[in-house]
């Protein structure tokens, strides 16, 4: 059960539904609608869920708030207590050759040591080994490195011995900002969830070429809005860079992988397995945008697309393990006739994309009884397959598209002029769309769009290469296994 006195927000694309005296619930990630008990009705506010909220008061609201949190359809906002003691909390860095990261990190996590918190810093095989920094520091070393898994695990597994109920995995390149560990423990004051993650943004924000696209969403940056932590969602996981959890509460690695909750098999993704494998566990995971930590980014366009890279070989590793949910692109047959037909730019893929477009609204306001409730989430779905499309054919199949283009490279026909201009007008496209779905809400995006595009247009290129590199490597095209659902 939610814990009472929890303030419980309605998600901004949550829709209350009132018909016949009936009030339904509908949004939620992935979409799906809930029918209350209709003394709990007045809980949910006026009829365009934009309401303050509810706080959890007894058992019945409980109910309801886990009901519509799990489904991504409101969300927690826990209680916080800026004076609480930190004694049963440890954050854990892993490091390798960056003591200057680790000084400054301890120096930003002063005002948590003072209330206890204790740090245990792993040292993976630094040229220079790690000396004892103070008192209330553990510094733990491996002679020869291991992977950030075997680090985490190394130290959580110190930390646990020492005490700690609550273990924050802290890399060496991120600086907490104030007020940022309070909301993390609220959640984890729900048994029901095991991690959270706080949003990562940039230490030294920028408007131009590398460092405009990495203030405006890195890699590492899940967005402005809160989440239940899912496959398959808008966010799918969370990256340990900076990840508070409940160590006994985690699921323990399969078949041998290490003692602790990461993987020490896999040198890359090994955050997204976590992330997936409580998840299967039906332990809960949060993402809170109001926790911030500052990033190191990286400044130089080889760093960056050579870290893309390294991202993208998760892929194989991924698949292997998760199966499905690592798939490249997933549509359901309506929404790919409409994405085709839209950037076929002919009048008859047009018109298919507007038949498709149409049933899928009329089946969908069968089953929500409201047209105009039924027409937002299509037209959203829409939206979304018109863009996933050339995503897809862009960044994981983008040797394809590449492919094709060579192959017609030189041609006069119709077919192919047309084929060179969609891609065109796609990458261009896209791009600003993404340049465009990078800005806080309510703000002008914060980079400018020409390096934007062409940086992201980089970006996915390096990306594509890792994920085929892994295919490669493991002998299997599973993680190019696009997915169709129903």
């Amino acid at each position: 059960m939610t814990p009472l006195g929890t303030r419980i927000v309605p998600d901004p694309r949550t829709r209350i539904l009132r018909r016949a005296g009936v009030v339904r619930v509908l949004g939620g990630d992935p979409v799906s609608l809930i029918t209350p008990a209709p003394a709990l009705a007045p809980l949910l506010g006026g009829a365009g869920g934009d309401d303050e909220g509810f706080a959890v008061r007894d058992r019945a609201s409980a109910a309801l708030a886990r009901a519509l949190t799990d489904r991504g359809m409101a969300h927690p906002v826990p209680e916080q207590d800026p004076g609480r003691r930190l004694d049963d909390v440890a954050v854990v860095v892993p490091v390798r050759d960056d003591a200057g990261g680790v000084a400054a990190l301890l120096e930003a996590l002063a005002d948590e040591r003072v209330r206890g918190l204790r740090v245990v810093v792993v040292d993976d095989g630094s040229a220079t080994p790690l000396g004892p920094a103070a008192p209330d520091v553990r510094v733990l070393r491996h002679e020869a490195s291991r992977g950030p898994a075997a680090a985490r695990n190394a130290g959580t597994a110190r930390a646990v011995a020492d005490g700690a109920r609550v273990v924050v995995y802290l890399d060496a390149d991120v600086i907490p900002l104030p007020g940022w560990l309070d909301p993390l423990l609220g959640h984890l004051d729900d048994p029901a969830v095991a991690a959270v993650a706080p949003r990562i943004v940039a230490a030294e924000p920028g408007r131009w070429w590398v460092r405009g696209l990495e203030t405006a969403r890195s890699a590492l940056d899940m967005g402005p809005r809160p989440a239940r932590v899912r496959p398959r969602t808008r966010v799918a996981y969370v990256p340990s860079a900076a990840l508070a959890v409940r160590p006994a509460a985690l699921p323990p690695v399969p078949d041998g992988g290490g003692a602790g909750p990461f993987d020490e098999r896999m040198h890359v993704a090994e955050d997204v397995d976590l992330c997936w494998r409580a998840d299967e566990a039906g332990v809960r995971l949060r993402y809170e945008p109001a926790a911030r930590v500052a990033h190191r980014h990286r400044t130089r366009t080889a760093a960056l697309l050579a870290r893309r890279a390294f991202y993208g070989t998760g892929a194989a590793p991924l698949a292997r393990r998760h199966g499905a949910d690592v798939a490249p692109a997933v549509a359901a047959p309506w929404s790919l006739a409409v994405a085709a037909g839209v950037w076929s730019a002919h009048p008859a893929g047009v018109a298919v994309a507007a038949v498709a477009a149409g049933r899928a609204w009329w089946r969908t306001r069968a089953l929500v009884g409201d047209g105009r409730a039924a027409a937002g989430l299509v037209a959203r779905g829409m939206a979304a397959s018109v863009r996933q499309l050339p995503e897809a054919l862009l960044r994981p199949y983008w040797p394809v598209t590449a492919a094709a283009l060579l192959a017609t490279a030189g041609s006069r026909a119709r077919p192919a002029r047309g084929l060179r201009r969609r891609v065109a007008a796609a990458a261009v496209l896209e791009g600003l769309w993404h340049w465009w779905s990078c800005r806080e809400p309510g703000r002008l995006p914060v980079d400018e769009p020409l390096g934007h595009v062409l940086l992201h247009r980089l970006d996915d290129v390096a990306y594509g290469v890792g994920v085929w590199r892994s295919a490669f490597v493991a002998r299997s095209a599973a993680a190019l296994r696009p997915e169709l659902t129903r």
